[in-house]
């Protein structure tokens, strides 16, 4: 006779509704690869709209991605816990002395970040887990786990082909996924800044300046962790400039809040305008915003106009806004230059 589990579900198939004892597989819906961004909006896996949603299990080699584990509370009263995950390379029996040493972190450096999950309520992974999945492998498995007060990793020992697949078919907070590998062209630098806001919250600019890029070159930038609900992320492709800037600008970052961002950069084959001996560089950089009356204000520089309106940043009194630039990380491609003076 089936009974509900009473912890969260990681479902093995789409077709599940809660109850154990369950036919494991490999394929489970819950644990969801976005690519190598965020998604914009992570909530939209607690959607009950989209819970029928697989999503894609395409991993990119050498690149940064972004990866949620999604649950149900399929008892009647509000669970809390935290989400894990893990990878593995192949086997057909997942073991778990085969995986437990390779637990993902979130972008904030969580390997087990929280979650509290209603009476029949979906949750997810919202501060998603990243990953650069290296090449040595046709394809890799995610195991996710959904840890509530007396269910842990239900495999936790398990050292035998009986004890395996009893454990997976009566517990319903642990599921597996084979996910397919992308290999491509695998980008020039590849970077992480982490950035922590300290003990004081404040208006900040996070700023990503690009001098000495090749035209025609592509980037991403991203960082998992919300900020007011969303992760901040930014992808271009085609660049038409060598030295250009984009910044995530007044944004209201709270203490305490941390976070790792991941970045990407493939160049372009169009070198012409880059001086020579100059090497492509790039600095992420937080900028602390001043208004006329903060303290910093007459250390502070104007910032850009805005790209398109071309209007200068104004305070809350129509004073211009300044910025001071508190910390940066500059990376630059020491090997890499325009050729003929590399």
């Amino acid at each position: 006779m089936a009974d509900t589990w009473d912890g969260i579900v990681v479902r093995c198939n789409l077709n599940e509704s809660g109850a154990v004892p369950r036919s494991a597989s490999s394929n489970s819906p819950d644990l969801i690869i976005s690519g190598t961004t965020p998604f914009p909006d992570p909530s939209i896996l607690t959607d009950p709209n989209n819970y029928g949603n697989a999503y894609s299990n395409s991993l990119y080699i050498g690149l940064p991605n972004y990866l949620y584990v999604r649950g149900k509370n399929y008892t009647a009263n509000p669970l809390t816990g935290s989400w894990n995950l893990f990878w593995a390379t192949p086997n057909i029996l997942l073991y778990p002395y085969l995986w437990e040493q390779n637990m993902l972190a979130t972008s904030s450096g969580n390997q087990n970040p929280p979650f509290a999950i209603d009476s029949n309520k979906i949750g997810a992974s919202e501060d998603c887990f990243t990953w650069v999945p290296p090449n040595v492998s046709d394809h890799y498995c995610l195991i996710g786990i959904a840890n509530t007060p007396g269910h842990g990793n239900p495999l936790a020992g398990v050292n035998n082909i009986t004890n395996l697949a009893d454990t997976l078919a009566n517990n319903g907070n642990i599921a597996q996924r084979n996910v397919n590998m992308v290999r491509g062209v695998v980008p020039q630098l590849v970077q992480t800044a982490g950035y922590s806001q300290g003990s004081e919250a404040a208006k900040v600019d996070l700023a990503v300046v690009f001098e000495n890029i090749p035209k025609g070159s592509s980037y991403t930038i991203a960082s998992g962790t919300p900020l007011n609900g969303k992760p901040l992320a930014h992808a271009e492709s085609g660049t038409t400039d060598n030295n250009f800037k984009y910044a995530w600008t007044d944004l209201d970052i709270p203490a305490q809040w941390n976070t790792v961002f991941n970045w990407t950069l493939t160049f372009g084959s169009d070198w012409s305008g880059i001086p020579a001996g100059a090497h492509p560089t790039v600095t992420i950089r937080g900028e602390l915003v001043q208004d006329e009356d903060d303290p910093l204000y007459h250390l502070g520089v104007v910032p850009d106009p805005h790209p398109v309106t071309r209007q200068l940043r104004t305070g809350a009194r129509g004073g211009l806004v300044k910025v001071v630039v508190a910390g940066s990380v500059k990376t630059i491609a020491a090997d890499m230059g325009a050729p003929g003076h590399r």
